[in-house]
């Protein structure tokens, strides 16, 4: 039992390597160029620097503060976009003539550079959080809205035709056959929305604020240290990476869910 499990592990090893390769390489070039050419530090930065101004940084407690103001500022706006997006585009299933109310605007809406408002919401909500959920929350609204009601309109017919067939009210055929049936085309849109979340956030505090990792940057820019400017940038690095994680428990449950709810 042993020997299978030992080469189990240094199979498991062996891939981390391989996967830490290309990243290990990339730092070690770039600290070797640096220490050959060290006044291009300013320019570049190196990976000894920005370790250093990481750890400092967390001692001071400012970039603990500014990773969690963005991560809130990302999920609120990717919750809110999404949950009233896919809500909305599912319900416009159950009614055409709003559909057809609606879709000029929701197509002006879309074609909207959402960013571009950033000043005026900023303008309306302050530099706080707010105005950095509500930019967040346009920028995945349309996005989830579009994915849900393509989602509902790609219903298999002859699953509907059955439902009504025993006597299925349309409410009916919207719990049993139309939700279910979304539910990849959501998610789909899920993954595209939570990188828009993040640079909604990012932009949002580009623009104007007073925290998250955005001011984190533009306070570095200022200051014309590079090494700040990329631990900046792995933050935002790794929330996206964190958040693109957490998806995939959330695809397979909503999968299980869907086949449930057909079967049933």
């Amino acid at each position: 039992m042993t020997f299978p499990i030992k080469l189990i592990m240094l199979k498991k090893v062996k891939d981390i390597l391989l996967l830490l390769l290309p990243g290990l390489t990339l730092i070690l070039v770039w600290q070797s160029y640096i220490i050959i050419n060290p006044k291009n530090e300013f320019y570049l930065g190196s990976p000894d620097g920005i370790a250093k101004e990481f750890l400092l940084s967390l001692l001071k407690g400012n970039l603990i503060r500014d990773f969690g103001i963005t991560m809130l500022e990302t999920v609120l706006g990717f919750l809110m976009g999404v949950t009233f997006g896919t809500i909305f585009g599912l319900s416009l299933w159950l009614s055409k003539v709003v559909y057809k109310m609606t879709k000029p605007y929701l197509i002006i809406l879309g074609a909207l550079p959402v960013f571009a408002l950033g000043p005026i919401i900023i303008f309306w909500f302050g530099t706080g959080i707010m105005s950095k959920v509500v930019i967040g929350f346009l920028s995945t609204f349309v996005i989830a809205l579009t994915q849900a009601y393509n989602g509902a309109s790609q219903t298999n017919s002859n699953l509907i035709v059955l439902v009504q067939s025993f006597g299925g009210t349309k409410i009916d055929v919207f719990k049993k056959i139309v939700v279910p049936s979304s539910v990849a085309w959501v998610l789909a849109g899920v993954r595209i929305n939570i990188n828009m979340a993040l640079l909604a956030a990012f932009v949002g505090e580009f623009i104007s604020s007073n925290a998250g990792l955005g001011y984190h940057i533009i306070v570095a820019e200022g200051l014309f240290n590079v090494n700040q400017i990329w631990v900046g940038i792995i933050g935002l690095v790794i929330i996206a990476l964190l958040f693109n994680y957490l998806t995939f428990p959330l695809e397979r449950i909503a999968k299980n869910r869907s086949q449930f709810i057909i079967n049933t």
